[in-house]
């Protein structure tokens, strides 16, 4: 017999209802602990933990530690401006293609102005940068080699290497006792005209024709200088050979000074060498001849011609002056194209009577970053006073106005700045008297002037 046995419809609702029950207890239980710990999350997180607000305090040093009150506030870099305080540190331009430079915390002492030398700072720079970007130098340069100068080498034209009379005094010399030492010198009549002719085409064979041979036999100093600029107001010639440590061997006279290296253009731009040498002064820059001023022009020597271009000088005799800037004007001296005369500095009235002022020289373009070779040659014939100065015009948007004081920039590779008072130093150092009156023909110039930083010599 079967057995059927079958859930009441009263027992299947008890069953359903009891299963509804369940899952709306789980239900809430879980709803409950999602509560519970979202309020937790709130509580620990949103209240206990909240972030305060930002504060910024101020640190103050006590007393001891800070600086005196009456410390002068330390001056800021600024760019490329036209002042001429001579206390202001100008600006260096560096190319923009140099390397990135990462600089270390500074430490300045605040003791006193601010100064280059006081700062602790690293730089990663282009290594070709040369020594270094100094603030000393001027005169006929210093010893060294740090001070990131050109290089200036030393010659004398009455002397051949070993010491002895050189060709250019033959017929000019003569032998007489030196009353301090009671020997008998040679004494060699620099003055002559036939001295002159010989000694302007030596300068013409090394300054025009660029022949680097043209002073090789000829006496050298040993002693090498490095200067960062040119400015040297008229004094007597020894302060070249007593620089050099030639005083012993050298008379005053007879002498040339070539500086040499590669610098680097702060900028680019279109730019022109001015100045004046006492008796000469002469730039190449890029291979190229782009100023030559004094009382001696070694482009104008001609052998063999009776015209005032066979000793190639023109001081103090004002026809013979006028006659040169007439023809510079009307281009019939090929060499001298596009230079100008600057008389209009009322201080430099030595230089201005004899060779017309300031000579403005050749426009020249160059790319910034970009290295150029530079030489710088100084002379001396006669002896007697002696005397140079060297700075460039910006003229990438037009020549300046004339008898500005900030017209021209002084041509330098490092940071220093020519004064009266440091030329009183050099020549102190070096047992120079300077005449006052010297301090009244140096040149005006814009004193936050561009650097050529020096990269390499050769």
């Amino acid at each position: 017999m079967a057995l059927h046995i079958q859930m009441s419809d009263e027992a299947l609702k008890q069953l359903k209802k009891a299963a509804l029950m369940n899952k709306l207890i789980s239900f809430g239980a879980c709803a409950g602990f999602l509560l519970l710990f979202g309020g937790i999350l709130y509580f620990t997180i949103l209240i206990i933990a909240s972030e305060q607000p930002a504060e910024f305090i101020a640190y103050q040093a006590p007393s001891s530690d800070g600086p005196p009150s009456s410390n002068p506030v330390s001056r800021e870099l600024s760019a490329r401006t036209a002042t001429t305080n001579p206390t202001v540190t100008p600006s260096v331009i560096v190319a923009q293609n140099a390397v990135g430079a990462v600089a270390a915390p500074v430490s300045l002492d605040t003791s006193g102005e601010l100064s280059f030398d006081q700062m602790d700072v690293s730089v990663n720079l282009d290594t070709s940068l040369g020594e270094g970007l100094g603030s000393d130098g001027g005169g006929m340069g210093q010893g060294g080699g740090d001070g990131g100068g050109l290089k200036g080498e030393f010659y004398d034209l009455k002397l051949t290497k070993s010491g002895a009379p050189s060709a250019l005094t033959k017929g000019v010399s003569s032998k007489v006792k030196n009353p301090k030492t009671n020997k008998m010198e040679v004494v060699v009549n620099t003055n002559s005209t036939e001295f002159r002719q010989r000694a302007a085409e030596k300068l013409h064979e090394l300054f025009t024709r660029n022949n680097q041979r043209a002073l090789s036999g000829f006496y050298k100093s040993p002693q090498i200088l490095w200067n960062p600029h040119f400015c040297v107001p008229s004094i007597d010639a020894s302060v070249a050979t007593i620089s050099f440590g030639t005083a012993d061997v050298c008379k005053p006279s007879g002498l040339v000074v070539v500086y040499h290296g590669r610098v680097r253009a702060p900028k680019s731009g279109k730019f022109r060498f001015v100045g004046m040498g006492d008796d000469f002064m002469g730039v190449r820059f890029n291979k190229e001849p782009v100023l030559e001023a004094g009382y001696m022009l070694p482009s104008l020597w001609k052998k063999d011609s009776d015209s005032f271009e066979v000793n190639a000088f023109v001081q103090n005799d004002p026809d013979r002056l006028k006659n040169h800037w007439k023809a510079v004007k009307e281009h019939k001296l090929p060499a001298f194209d596009g230079y100008e005369q600057d008389p209009s500095y009322k201080n430099l009235a030595v230089w201005n009577k004899g060779v017309g002022g300031l000579t403005l020289g050749k426009v020249f373009e160059v790319k910034e970053g970009e290295v150029y070779p530079i030489q710088v040659i100084v002379a001396e014939i006669p002896g007697g006073q002696f005397g140079f100065v060297l700075l460039m015009e910006d003229v990438t948007n037009g020549p300046g106005k004339k008898g500005d004081p900030k017209r021209y920039d002084l041509f330098r590779t490092n940071f220093a700045v020519p004064t009266v008072e440091s030329l009183r130093k050099i020549l102190k150092d070096n047992k120079i008297t300077m005449p006052q009156s010297t301090a009244d023909q140096m040149p005006s110039f814009n004193e936050d002037s561009l650097i050529w930083t020096v990269v390499d010599v050769d």
